[in-house]
């Protein structure tokens, strides 16, 4: 099954091809801004470089959050957009998801960017890299009742867990969704945000 997957959820524009598990071709531009601009570009690019036609395509993979909320909009428009013009089914990942933690029941992490004094992350519990719930922002005492056992956070430590650095890819996503059966239900291609935008409407004079 040809996948495209669809990463604009950090600091990097990020599309893989996969034909099943196989990766055919991944490509990855950092950038902070611009993905909306860049993104159909960088796609067809891939496409053409790996001599597979728009029209191949049979899943799209997009991570859906939370991350960015400018990318995550930019990388949801375009994969459904995307899927509605081909007649394509699309699979929504979460970034969580998108770690490629493997098998097992993992607490899986990422920096939600908070400001400073603020620490949280982004947490969602997975298992055989499945979210067992929607991801949520968590500080250190969430986290503490997420765990199964006792955990203590000291200095972005995690006590008694096994810690290993991860972040999401289009690879992963794309694996995550070449891995659901034709005749199962995909997961939605709906934004998840895990918080209320930062920005406050102007005040009414």
């Amino acid at each position: 099954m040809l996948t495209l997957g669809i990463n604009t959820v950090g600091a990097a524009c990020d599309v893989a091809l996969l034909d099943d598990a196989r990766i055919l071709l991944s490509r990855s531009e950092p950038m902070e801004q611009g993905h909306d601009a860049r993104l159909a570009p960088l796609a067809a690019e891939l496409m053409a470089q790996a001599g597979v036609g728009v029209g191949q395509l049979q899943r799209i993979a997009v991570i859906v959050g939370p991350g960015s909320f400018a990318g995550v909009r930019v990388g949801v428009a375009f994969a459904r957009g995307l899927a509605l013009a081909l007649e394509i089914p699309v699979a929504g990942v979460t970034s969580l998801e998108a770690l490629g933690a493997g098998e097992g029941r993992v607490l899986a992490l990422l920096p939600a960017k908070r400001r400073p004094p603020e620490v949280t992350w982004w947490a969602q519990m997975l298992d055989n890299g499945v979210g067992l719930a929607p991801p949520e922002e968590a500080d250190r005492e969430r986290l503490t009742r997420m765990s199964l056992d006792a955990i203590t956070i000291l200095g972005g430590e995690v006590a008694g867990l096994k810690v290993a650095a991860a972040a999401p890819t289009a690879v992963n996503a794309a694996r995550f969704a070449s891995r659901i059966g034709p005749g199962e239900t995909l997961p939605p291609a709906s934004p998840v945000y895990a918080r209320a935008p930062d920005a406050r409407p102007m005040a009414q004079r």
